[in-house]
Parts: C-alpha cells; structure tokens; sequence
C-alpha cells in the first residue's frame, strides 16, 4: 500500500495532512522572502541606504514563517493522529472479519503497534519534508537564476546529484527497515512463546538453553537496528558535505565576481544567503529519511485497506433482521477450503435443523466441525452452496444483527485482565446485577467466585491467569448464558471440566437451551445427552444422522 492509499483510508485526515503540507510550503516561501529581506536589510544598512522598510518585511515574514510552521505542525500532528487511529480500526475490523490473515500474535501485534506507530513521523514529517524538497528548491532556483544566472550552473549539477545520492542511500535504508521490522515481529513471537513455555522448557532442563537463544536473537536484532541507524547517518553526512561543498563554490565564484565589480554588493549577498535554502530542504528530507524508510517499511505489510477482502458474508449489503425467536437453519450442498488451499475441510454438507432444536456434532478433530460452527458466525464464508436461516440466505441478513443474535463458547475462551463482572458481562453491557448472579449460577461459578478476595469484583489477571482451565470455562459459559440469544453454538464447552462439573454441567444447562436453537461439537459422551439429533462428520461429510 502506497502512501495516497493510506491517506485515503480517513478522509478528515487527508483533508488536515493537505492543509498541513499547504501551509508548509508557504512557511518555507515565508523563510525565503524573509531571507531576501535580511540580506537587503544588511546591504541597504552596509551602503547607507535606508533599511527601515527592509525590517519591516523582515518582521513581517518572520511572523509568517512562525506562523505557518506552528499551525502546520498542529494540523500535521492531528493528521497522524486520526490517520493511525483510521488504520488501527480498519485492521481490527478486518481481521475480526477475516481471521485468515492473521498470521501470528508476535507478528500481527508488531503491525497493530510499532508499525503503525511509525506511520506517525512518515505522515507529521517525512510526507511533508518530501513535498517541501519538491516545491522550495524550485523557487529558490529561479529567484537566483534572476539575480545571478552564473549561479545556477553550479545549482543545476549539485542539485540532482544530490537527490540521486538520496535515493542510492535510500534504497539501502528502505531494505534494512524492511528486514528490521519483520525481526522484531520475529522477536515479539520468540519471546511470547518463550515466556509462555517456561514451565514447559523447566520440566525438561531446557530453562537455561532459552537464555542463550534469547542473548542470540537480541543481539541479532541489535545489530539490525545499528545497521539501520548507520545507514541514516551516512546518508546525513553524505548530504551535508555535498550540500556544503555545493555552496563553498558558490560562495567562492560570487566573491571572485563581486571584487571583480561584476556584481552588486546586494545580489551578492543575497545568492549567498539563498544558497543554503536551495539544499535546506534536501538536508532536511535526509534527516527524516528513516522516519520515511519506517513508515515504508510498516506500509509494506499493512493489506489494502482501502478496499479490504472480506469474506462475501461481511461484505453483503444485506439489511434483513435476523429472527428474534429460535431460527431453522439449511445447510445446502456447503464446501468450504481456506484461502491458499487446495483441501477441502467441508465437501457438499446438507442438513436441517428445526427451530428449537438441539444439534450435537461429533466426529474426529481435524473434519470441520468448528469451521462449520464459523460458517454459521459468519467469520467464515463457503466456498460453494449457501446457509439459510428461516429461509433467508445468511447473506441477505445484516451481519451486525445475525451476530448479535448468536451466543457462543468457544474450544479456548479468552479471559481480559479485568474484573469478573467485566468478563462475563461482555456479552451483556446493560445486565443487572442480578442477571449476571443468575448466569454464574447457571455456570456453576457462583460459588468460586464468591471465595476469590474481591468476589465479583475481583481481577482474574492477563488471559485468566488467577484462575484454573474449569473456572475460565464456566467463566466463559456465564457470559453466553448472559447474552439470552435464540442461537446457542457450543465448542467443546466441557473440554477443561471434570467429569462431575461436567454431569452437573449438562444438567443444569438443559433447561437453557429447551427454548432454543443451538449447535454443540462434542468430543465427550457425556454431551450428547443434551442432543435432540446427533450428526457425525468424517472427512468433511455428514455421514451419519441419529436420533
């Protein structure tokens, strides 16, 4: 993704950074008039000519120049602000939409944090700095070519040679930003895993060996990032010296010609004096050069998003409501692979379920029975056939309301670093204080609960570390049960209870789901009890029906 896509994501932001970049220019032709009014300030002063209305204008353009370059600042920043909080929401969006292209939790949060959070100086500074070394150069090359046109002979050489500098050196930078930014999305991964596979690595005498992996693996990437930053110096450096060496020559001829007496003392000055505004905003572009390598870098990554692949079902312009009573449900002839596969996991499934019914799903791990659970969520889309729910295509329905309809527990429930009450009330913002005691009762969490520290209130740590596999799972089965929606999909919901929660479980369970529609996989016998019909799948076929 190219630049004038990311600014075309949030259009309140493309509005500000052009506004931005506007005023910019002008503060940097502000600079280069003020500069003119300096040098014929001193001239006038020099020869005795009068100077008062040359500091006047000096003044004058001095308070352009500040003002420009604060509010050009302000309105740049508020850009990058919007900008970065435009492209969090369609990335979150996406993925939320299409779980496909995630790739790993080291890698996707590197994108999702520092590689957005690049996009900061790329836009406030980088952007701009480019737009100011195309227009700047320009009006200072032809208010010299009017005062001295010998000049330009030297600006015409010096001038492409250094952007051709800019853009060698570039090249490397942008190649070792790249390389940096998927290390440390690397590294995020190898230290999660490392932290999380510590009691793993300690029961088998691995503890100490990750140590040195982790010393190796820092110091690659440090190594990456001194390469990164060298490269930037020299780049720096590079210009400086051409940009000096550049305006030592200038300074030279026009001091030659000036006691010579082929030039005024006042044009004189002031080609000397405009020089260094000609290769100001090339130094200026060099110093933000990584900034803008970064940002190029994290744009590599980041998808289309201004025209985001989602799957069929979230992109539908259906309006339709979904039923707010227990919904029938068709399969017909469905097929299902992910994308970049040539495997079917689902192949021509067909099935009714009634309305009301309760559908148990066994079957091996690995033949789609959760893909089939998240083609009814629809953060799955099928490759063939169709879903209808009451006989409306799945397609026709508004996304946001047919989720809104569906209460879930999944095969591995994620607990926030929160309260309780906070977790299980995800599902329900608006449930009172005792709905939310009845749903823990229904889960058979109500009495662990009552013996934490803090009861309800209590903080459950990062992803429910305070608390056993069993304990987040009735967590997770309260807040379903606290949603009260017409369509119940239940994944492996008593995989982490033992087998007497799990009876009591079940038990108290039926009565929930007599006056509802729900879909249940279940690897354990115990489950199927509460199976109105039970249908196997083996090889992504239904290959058995059962009362």
């Amino acid at each position: 993704m190219g630049s004038k896509e990311l600014l075309s994501i949030v259009p309140s932001a493309r509005r500000l950074y052009s506004i931005g970049v506007a005023l910019s220019i002008l503060g940097s032709i502000a600079l280069v008039a003020w500069t003119i009014s300096l040098a014929q300030a001193i001239s006038n002063f020099v020869q005795g000519q009068p100077y008062a209305p040359a500091l006047v204008a000096l003044a004058g353009f001095l308070a352009l120049r500040v003002g420009f370059t604060f509010v050009s600042s302000q309105v740049l920043a508020t850009s990058s602000s919007q900008l970065r909080s435009g492209v969090r929401a369609a990335l979150t969006s996406r993925w939320s939409a299409n779980r496909d292209e995630l790739t790993s939790t080291g890698i996707d949060s590197t994108l999702l944090g520092p590689g957005v959070d690049s996009l900061d100086d790329y836009v406030a500074k980088f952007l701009p700095a480019r737009s100011v070394a195309a227009v700047l150069p320009i009006v200072v090359f032809l208010t010299i070519g009017f005062l001295d046109p010998w000049t330009l002979l030297i600006l015409i050489f010096a001038g492409p040679m250094l952007i051709l500098l800019l853009a060698v050196i570039g090249s490397r930078t942008r190649e070792l930003s790249e390389q940096r930014f998927r290390e440390l999305g690397w590294l995020r991964s190898f230290y999660l895993d490392m932290v999380r596979g510590i009691p793993t690595l300690k029961v088998f005498g691995r503890a100490s060996e990750s140590v040195t992996a982790i010393e190796d693996v820092s110091d690659r990437f440090g190594r990456t990032t001194m390469s990164v930053l060298r490269t930037a110096f020299q780049t720096s450096l590079v210009i400086e010296w051409a940009a000096t060496a550049a305006t030592a020559l200038v300074a030279v001829q026009v001091s030659f010609r000036l006691v010579e007496g082929n030039m005024g003392f006042g044009a004189a000055l002031t080609v000397l004096m405009l020089t260094p505004e000609f290769f100001a905003p090339l130094r200026n572009l060099a110093i933000e050069y990584h900034a803008g390598q970064a940002g190029n870098a994290a744009l590599e990554q980041l998808p289309d998003l201004t025209a985001p692949e989602l799957p069929p079902t979230s992109r539908s312009l259906g309006s339709s409501a979904p039923p707010a009573h227990p919904p029938s449900i068709r399969f017909e002839n469905v097929s299902f692979l992910h994308p970049g596969s040539d495997q079917l996991i689902l192949e021509s499934v067909s099935f009714t379920i009634t309305a009301g019914e309760s559908v148990v799903l066994i079957g091996p791990s690995g033949v789609g029975k959760s893909t089939l659970l998240g083609l009814l969520q629809g953060r799955l889309s099928p490759t063939q056939g169709q879903i209808t729910i009451d006989n409306k295509r799945l397609t026709d329905i508004d996304p946001q309301e047919w989720l809104r309809s569906i209460t879930s527990v999944p095969q591995n429930p994620f607990m926030f670093s929160s309260s309780v009450k906070d977790n299980v009330a995800l599902s329900n913002q608006s449930a009172s204080a005792d709905q939310i005691h009845d749903a823990l009762e229904l889960a058979l969490a109500s009495e662990f609960v009552a013996e934490l520290p803090l009861g309800i209130d209590s903080k459950i740590g990062e992803e429910g570390a305070t608390l056993s596999g069993g304990q987040r799972q009735r967590l997770a089965i309260a807040r379903a049960v606290l949603r009260d929606a017409p369509l119940v999909l239940l994944d492996e919901f008593t995989a982490h209870l033992d087998p007497v929660t799990e009876r009591d479980m079940i038990s108290s369970l039926g009565g929930f789901l007599d006056d509802r529609t729900a879909v249940i996989v279940a690897h354990r016998e115990a489950t199927l009890s509460l199976a109105d019909r039970i249908l196997e799948l083996a090889n992504g076929r239904i290959v058995e029906v059962s009362q």
